[in-house]
């Protein structure tokens, strides 16, 4: 088995018949700019820039559309003009767009530990790096 990521999308559903289409992991590359883009000017993680973060380095795309019914494409858009999409949205939906994100991160990470238990072993706490970063946890 390949220890590299094969690059593979997911569509989550949201709201008001909306969806996301996201990365169904993020590749060590991904998730170290990731990491680097929740910093603050003291190294250490920013509540205010976490949410964008972790947003920015899944979105892939969405059918969320504009006030004349048209959908605002983001796929291969610069990471600005998503920031300027994410920046307009209601806050409700900002964070339902995260909330989204973080369930489908913590639903892989548990599929991979479960994936990695031994047989006899015991089950394996269901966390992820995300969450850590989010509530602030630490990893050691």
């Amino acid at each position: 088995m390949s220890r590299f990521l094969s690059p593979a999308e997911v569509r989550l559903p949201i709201s008001d018949g909306d969806y996301l289409i996201i990365k169904n992991r993020l590749n060590a590359g991904e998730t170290l700019e990731m990491y680097a883009a929740m910093r603050g000017v003291d190294g250490n993680a920013d509540q205010t820039k976490i949410r964008y973060a972790v947003i920015q380095a899944y979105l892939l795309d969405w059918s969320i559309t504009d006030d004349a019914g048209h959908i605002v494409s983001i796929r291969d858009q610069p990471p600005e003009m998503v920031a300027g999409a994410l920046t307009n949205l209601e806050y409700p939906d900002f964070d339902e767009i995260f909330k989204a994100i973080q369930a489908h991160d913590l639903a892989i990470e548990a599929a991979r530990q479960e994936k990695k238990r031994t047989p006899g072993a015991g089950v394996p706490e269901a966390s992820s790096r995300l969450h850590a970063v989010v509530t602030g946890a630490s990893s050691g």
